[in-house]
């Protein structure tokens, strides 16, 4: 005869009919499917890397500013009023040349140094608060070293624009002020965010099209990827615990893990 079985003994758990105990994650608070598509914390750049992009943003302020210093003085002899037409002037730079320019040459010139001259005020405050904050992250390396691209193209464009609209056709560069342009060069480089947004704004108002029209028609945008569901009769992902606030030491310094704002506006 069997002996009965003992009170104290505790059964064997199934993980067939027991999902929690296959994957201990579920009822430890594991991560839940929600969570998987979270972005890790990223790390502060590095000193080296700082030291490399600071150095980058001096160098870049020191070739624009040899570039202009050089350029103006044949620009301003090119574009005075009795300047001789035809004739260009050579143009050296740090040692460099000689070329010979003519006067929208030189004014082409002159905008791309005054416009890189204001990006680089732009992209140097930015950089020097993030850094002195600990706050740079290195995701945002491409958009320091883009800015006296973008500020020097936008230059351009309102240039040409300036050129066309208020001086007429076969005009040459004797009847241009350079030191307007060059001023208008490097607010551009400045502002390029708030020029490249207002300019944004002005053609979405004017170019603007009816409702159901222009992308509305377009089936293939990119959209946001829906949040995966947890598979049916699978567990729940138990919420994680609240963590309790911790008291703050004050002689240990608060380092941010993520930035709070955009370099766009320190």
């Amino acid at each position: 005869m069997s002996s009965p079985a003992s009170p104290s003994a505790a059964p064997t758990p199934d993980p067939a009919a027991d999902p929690s105990a296959a994957d201990p994650t579920a009822t430890a608070g594991g991560p839940g499917p929600e969570s998987a598509g979270q972005l890790p914390p990223q790390r502060l750049m590095s000193n080296w890397t700082l030291l490399l992009l600071g150095a980058l943003l001096l160098a870049e302020a020191f070739a624009c500013t040899a570039v202009l210093v050089s350029v103006w003085t044949p620009l301003t002899t090119l574009t005075a009023e009795h300047a001789p037409t035809g004739d260009p002037m050579p143009w050296t730079v740090l040692g460099l040349g000689p070329w010979h320019l003519t006067s929208n040459t030189a004014m082409l010139l002159a905008v791309l140094a005054a416009s890189g001259l204001g990006s680089f005020v732009h992209a140097a405050t930015s950089f020097a608060t993030y850094a002195g904050n600990r706050q740079l992250l290195p995701s945002w390396l491409p958009w320091y070293l883009l800015r006296t691209a973008i500020g020097g193209a936008l230059a351009l464009l309102v240039y040409f624009l300036l050129r066309g609209g208020l001086f007429a056709n076969g005009t040459d560069g004797t009847a241009t002020n350079p030191y307007g342009f060059a001023g208008i060069a490097g607010l551009c480089g400045l502002f390029s965010k708030q020029a490249t947004d207002k300019l944004r704004e002005v053609f979405d108002t004017v170019l603007t099209t009816k409702d159901g029209a222009g992308d509305d028609e377009r089936d293939d945008k990119i959209q946001a990827a829906a949040p995966t569901a947890p598979a049916p009769g699978g567990p729940a992902a138990a919420p994680a615990p609240a963590a309790l606030p911790q008291p703050a030491d004050p002689a240990l310094p608060v380092i941010p893990q993520q930035h709070t704002t955009s370099p766009e506006n320190p």
